[in-house]
């Protein structure tokens, strides 16, 4: 009986396979995948994160700084400052009251109350959002917004 060897292109997929199985774990900067239409693609995470609803958006308020995010949209937003080691996490749908829960800190709270270091939601019904520093001092704000809308 005659040896039967692999294709070329069976051989070179059959290597690939065995590099792709003793990668080691990471952090990565781009996924592969397919397209809607069965493409191959390589998005980056953001991009992966952007499709499923989760954006990010991260700035420094000066002092009594107040900054117009736009159109959000309805959902959840997270927000931290690693000045204060404070979070909260917020409910928007289209009204300026929104839930709001810092775990106690009474570091944040939404444009309804205003009073707080950190005010954050829609001025008015279906507006844009804004956020706010009321502290003395700057503060760096990351922002994670995941969609319904």
């Amino acid at each position: 009986m005659l040896p039967c060897s692999l294709p070329l292109k069976c051989k070179n997929m059959a290597e690939q396979d065995i590099r792709e199985n003793t990668m080691s774990g990471g952090t990565p900067a781009r996924l592969r995948g397919l397209a809607a239409n069965g493409n191959s693609i390589s998005p980056t995470l953001e991009e992966v994160m952007n499709a499923m609803g989760i954006y990010t958006y991260s700035f420094t308020l000066a002092a009594g700084e107040e900054k117009d995010l736009g159109d959000l949209g309805y959902g959840m937003y997270l927000l931290a400052s690693p000045n204060n080691a404070a979070t909260a996490i917020f409910a928007f749908g289209s009204y300026s009251k929104g839930f709001v829960s810092d775990a106690g800190s009474n570091f944040y709270c939404d444009y309804t109350d205003g009073t707080k270091g950190v005010a954050f939601g829609r001025k008015t019904t279906n507006g844009s959002f804004f956020i706010k520093n009321n502290r003395s001092t700057e503060t760096y704000i990351v922002l994670k917004r995941i969609g319904t809308l």
